[in-house]
């Protein structure tokens, strides 16, 4: 495909590496959908190889297995990971330069400092946001050391390692500079200060950060049960007790800051649920490795009893009914019942089959998605939709335009800054989760 943009547009939005990512596979020429999805799952599973190799490193086999079952089963992950999100490919970057700092618990080699910090990298231009896990080399140079520890050549692993990663960042901050795009203002200010709208000092406010945790706590507690999240979040304790602090260190240091950001998604979780899992992961396994075979098989069953029990359900509804997904309420609100909601597209998407469409118009804030979802079908304009509602009167100019055989409006009910009537007939009303607003189809046909 050929383009006539610039592949450094959108650089501001620091994710550049997963815009590139998938505009390799243009999803939005064919199966939009499916092909994001693919495309994640891509991306993901190395981080996911990554996991189980850190738990196979940490405490052999018993290790890898769980982690991969806790992985498997976190209802979160399959959520998240669906949605085609830079938080899903920049935490698996991370995690696979997290195995090759690991492997500093078995040998000092500078070739592994050298990917690790080169992975700490390309994670950091998928999505900015992972920048507190810059410090993985340094934490691994503290708590992690071979048989036979050597500190000079650990000193010059972490030389390495950071000397990789912070060269690279830089060179990549610099270029994109020297093109005239900022890489970094405007997400760091963005978690910083939310765009100025608060003092650079409420980062550091304790009630704030405890009030973040609390909501954390609740928000994943939806998705893996709160007795399972309580349990796993004793385990990077049980871990430094047993003086493994590597991974309770890459875990607590950037949860800790994220919860201090002024911004909280439920998305920004996917790396510190996952490094949760894998902690909770090495600590059950270390535990029956050691036990006899009947101990074994009870507590890998439980482990199956707990997946099952809330990952199978979940899956189930994905599947059939999405719109009773058992989402967090702030979960819910932001990806059924906002602007970006999908709900209702498919049903559109049918309806205009069956209508035989031409051309369709859409007045609604998700008009692109239509337009994805119809490349196959139809022609989907999407004409500019501002907030301040100044060109409703282009739009509706637009509308009375267009009337002819074939052509039909999807019009947004309810919405300040579109037309609330058109000039055609209307076929069909399909309603949306929550009670929001509907979609409506008018036909423009005179």
């Amino acid at each position: 495909m050929t383009t006539t943009i610039s592949p450094l547009v959108s650089s501001d939005l620091g994710r550049q590496f997963t815009i590139w990512w998938y505009r390799l596979f243009q999803p939005y020429t064919s199966s939009p959908i499916w092909v994001a999805r693919v495309a994640s799952l891509l991306a993901v599973l190395p981080g996911m190889a990554a996991m189980l190799g850190i738990g196979y490193l940490a405490v052999g086999l018993w290790g890898g297995v769980l982690s991969g079952l806790f992985y498997l089963f976190s209802a979160y992950h399959m959520f998240f990971g669906r949605l085609a999100l830079a938080d899903s490919t920049s935490a698996s970057m991370v995690m696979i330069a997290l195995y090759f700092a690991y492997r500093l618990s078995r040998r000092v080699n500078l070739l592994d400092a050298a990917i690790s910090g080169l992975m700490l990298f390309v994670a950091f231009g998928a999505k900015i946001s992972v920048m507190p896990y810059l410090g993985i080399p340094i934490a691994a140079f503290i708590s992690l050391s071979p048989a036979r520890n050597s500190w000079r050549t650990k000193t010059l692993w972490l030389s390495i390692a950071l000397l990789t990663s912070t060269s690279s960042i830089g060179l990549f901050v610099i270029g994109l500079r020297f093109f005239g795009y900022d890489f970094l203002t405007n997400s760091v200010s963005y978690a910083l200060t939310n765009r100025g709208a608060a003092p650079l000092s409420s980062v550091l406010s304790t009630a704030r950060i405890i009030d973040s945790a609390i909501a954390w706590y609740n928000n994943l507690s939806v998705y893996i049960g709160p007795l399972a999240l309580t349990l796993l979040l004793i385990s990077p304790i049980i871990l430094c007790l047993r003086r493994c602090f590597f991974l309770p260190l890459c875990f607590i240091g950037p949860v800790v800051i994220i919860w201090a950001s002024r911004v909280q998604e439920s998305r920004f979780q996917v790396l510190p649920l996952a490094l949760l899992f894998l902690c909770g992961a090495i600590t059950l396994a270390d535990v029956l490795r050691r036990q006899k075979h009947l101990i074994q098989i009870i507590g890998l069953g439980m482990v199956f009893a707990w997946g099952l029990g809330q990952w199978l359900p979940f899956t189930i509804i994905a599947a059939n009914s999405p719109r009773n997904l058992p989402l967090s309420q702030n979960d819910f609100t932001q990806y059924m019942l906002s602007d970006a909601s999908g709900f209702g597209l498919s049903e559109v998407l049918n309806s205009l089959r069956e209508y035989k469409a031409r051309h369709v118009i859409g007045l609604f804030s998700n008009c692109q998605g239509l337009r994805y979802l119809a490349l196959n079908l139809v022609p989907v304009t999407c004409p500019r939709l501002n907030p301040s509602g100044e060109n409703v009167e282009e739009l509706e100019q637009l509308v009375s335009d267009s009337i002819a055989d074939g052509v039909f409006v999807i019009l947004e009910s309810n919405n300040p800054y579109i037309p609330q009537s058109v000039p055609g007939r209307l076929l069909t009303v399909i309603e949306r989760p929550g009670g929001r607003a509907n979609l409506r189809i008018y036909d423009l046909a005179p």
